[in-house]
């Protein structure tokens, strides 16, 4: 059995289309995502932006954010759809689960240390009270 993982898909659509077919897109792509056996867990619409160039003689595009868990056929699936879908200027996929575990971990090594600092502290200051 695949792993699943956890995906960032952000794709930018022609500023010119309506948010009602916005909304019908990203749905058929979600539908594409569960018919590959993955899911759709987030989908951020950050709406209309300047490109930083022209795309397609386009100067701005509205943006979609979408977090996808599953395997790499959800993705490729679903990459594949936005490939070919007539209103989509740009896409871009990065897997993100990795970069999230080396943060937990990070973060939870930051916590021991702070909670063992207060320990020591707590320790230092009843021990320099109890001569006097």
């Amino acid at each position: 059995m695949a792993e699943t993982r956890i995906y960032e898909v952000i794709f930018i659509v022609r500023p010119d289309v309506p948010e009602a077919d916005i909304d019908a897109l990203t749905a058929q792509m979600e539908e594409a995502v569960s018919g590959a056996g993955g899911r759709v867990t987030k989908v951020d619409k950050w709406g209309k932006r300047l490109l930083a160039y022209r795309v397609r003689n386009h100067r701005e595009g509205y943006y979609v954010l979408c977090e996808v868990e599953g395997t790499g056929a959800a993705l490729g699936e679903l990459e594949r759809r936005l490939k070919v879908a007539e209103p989509v200027l740009k896409l871009l996929s990065v897997r993100v689960d990795l970069e999230r575990k080396k943060l937990e971990k990070l973060r939870h090594r930051r916590e021991h240390r702070a909670a063992r600092r207060q320990r020591t502290a707590a320790a230092g200051s009843s021990s320099a009270e109890a001569p006097a």
